[in-house]
């Protein structure tokens, strides 16, 4: 187990989070279960703004921020270099309640430090209680599966685990996906965010003990708390 997370924690210094055709599939997809055809979209800990980019180019109009000022100056180049009209700020996720006071019809986490550990049930609330009626959360999360903690500081959470987590604020889950951005054939991508896909990606996460992303796609119950 130590050797794979060395592997692992060498494999993400060196190659980072590489931007493949999953991503697009998987924003697709997302659009797709807003039942919106130009919907609004908050993109929580954004980055350097791949997805806020790619949420864009399908119609979006992208509200995203991130807590490192340094991410949000490049996400701001890249915004100017796809001559873009997404809004990047910088924004301490912990607190959405001071820097917005709108509804989306999209939230979308993917790769959110704060539950890189820890699922923290009043920060989630806050999110949800953030969605327009008939609204997604989408939460993407790296794991293997294990429940264990990698050397990267980061929770392999199970999907009971997180199953449990947002039926325990009040959401109702749409959707569950598992899926690769490295060992998937490239002209096997555009099946990605499938359950053919999920199956087999759970299959190999269990097997070999490599992390693949979750996506948990949930909306906001009647009752939720």
């Amino acid at each position: 187990m130590k050797i794979i997370d060395s592997i692992q924690n060498k494999l993400i210094v060196k190659m980072g989070f590489k931007y493949y055709d999953e991503d697009k599939y998987l924003i697709q997809k997302c659009i797709k279960c807003s039942n919106k055809n130009n919907p609004s979209v908050l993109d929580v800990g954004c980055g350097t703004g791949h997805h806020s980019l790619l949420f864009e180019k399908y119609g979006a109009k992208v509200t995203a921020f991130d807590y490192d000022e340094s991410a949000i100056d490049k996400a701001k180049e890249n915004r100017m270099k796809h001559n873009s009209k997404v809004t990047f700020l910088v924004a301490d996720g912990r607190y959405p309640e001071k820097y917005f006071t709108e509804k989306y019809d999209i939230i979308f986490m993917a790769g959110f430090s704060i539950f890189g550990i820890d699922l923290n049930k009043p920060i989630m609330t806050k999110y949800l209680s953030m969605l327009n009626e008939g609204g997604i959360l989408v939460l993407v999360h790296n794991s293997n599966l294990t429940g264990l903690v990698r050397k990267t500081n980061w929770k392999n959470h199970t999907i009971e685990e997180l199953r449990s987590f947002f039926e325990s604020v009040g959401s109702n889950i749409e959707k569950i996906y598992f899926y690769d951005r490295h060992i998937t054939i490239k002209i096997l991508r555009r099946f990605a965010i499938t359950g053919p896909s999920t199956k087999m990606h759970i299959l190999i996460s269990k097997i070999t003990k490599l992390p693949c992303a979750i996506v948990f796609i949930v909306s906001k119950s009647k009752n939720g708390k």
